[in-house]
């Protein structure tokens, strides 16, 4: 049996709904308030943002950076990873890991989206295991794509089970395009 991925599920059903809306509005059956729908949509990922910030941090992951709205790019030139999370709200997210510096053993990172384009370079020396998923849009994962709703990819080194050194990267956005890709 498939693991249920809550993330697109939630997309899923939001996309179902309006899209039930806006039938029965076409049928005549209901009358449709674009104000409603965007008034409605800005109050449920606001009361997102408040759930998430009183979540627990997950075992293993250090708190990260979260910030809203524009271009973030992080410098995490010489850093040490070991576990981070990072966040971006709206705008352009571009995450460069060849720059930082990742200890033996497995290396778990998370970088997440709200709206827009979420960019990731992974070392190319790095073993690693990978998942990219998105609630709508574009998912790119070392050159393989995907779109439409919920599109997701993985992948795994082949000597990911053996190297002393990994990267466990968990990539998300909520609509938008994720691109990862391998640098030198």
């Amino acid at each position: 049996m498939a693991r249920l991925r809550t993330g697109e599920m939630i997309a899923a059903l939001v996309l179902i709904g309006v899209g039930a809306l806006l039938l029965l509005g076409n049928l005549g059956l209901v009358r449709f308030d674009w104000g409603a729908l965007w008034s409605g949509a800005l109050i449920v990922f606001g009361g997102w943002l408040v759930w998430r910030a009183f979540q627990p941090p997950i075992a293993g992951i250090q708190p990260g950076a979260a910030y809203g709205i524009g271009e973030y790019q992080p410098d995490l030139t010489g850093k040490p990873i070991h576990g981070a999370n990072f966040s971006h709200g709206f705008g352009d997210f571009d995450l460069d890991l060849t720059r930082a510096s990742f200890a033996d053993g497995e290396n778990t990172v998370r970088a997440s989206l709200g709206f827009g384009d979420l960019t990731v370079s992974v070392p190319r020396e790095l073993a690693a295991r990978v998942r990219v998923s998105a609630g709508f849009g574009e998912v790119a994962l070392f050159g393989e794509h995907t779109t439409g709703i919920a599109p997701h990819l993985d992948f795994q080194s082949d000597d990911y089970a053996t190297a002393s050194r990994k990267l466990d990267l968990q990539v998300s956005i909520g609509f938008g395009e994720i691109d990862v890709k391998r640098e030198t």
